[in-house]
């Protein structure tokens, strides 16, 4: 393994604490990535709604410029 790909305890924050302290380590990392899939889906939520929602307010801005553009008169069209 080459020093640009090995990654080391402390690499990721943690100090290693030799075998005896691996199954903890372990432990801790699991919980870290559960909790970090956990923020994942829940932005991609996040991310949904707001593509929903800027897909709407775009839906209610032509709309806006549709009754605009309905409402002008003979005169604002003459130069």
């Amino acid at each position: 393994m080459t020093d640009t790909t090995r990654t080391t305890a402390q690499d990721v924050g943690m100090p290693f604490a030799g075998p005896e302290g691996l199954a903890e380590q372990l432990l801790v990392l699991r919980t870290e990535v559960e909790q970090l899939r956990a923020d994942v889906v829940r932005l991609d939520g996040d991310l949904d709604e707001s593509r929903r929602l800027n897909l709407r307010a775009a839906e209610l801005l032509d709309i806006v410029y549709q009754e605009l553009g309905a409402r002008r008169t003979p005169s604002e069209d003459a130069p």
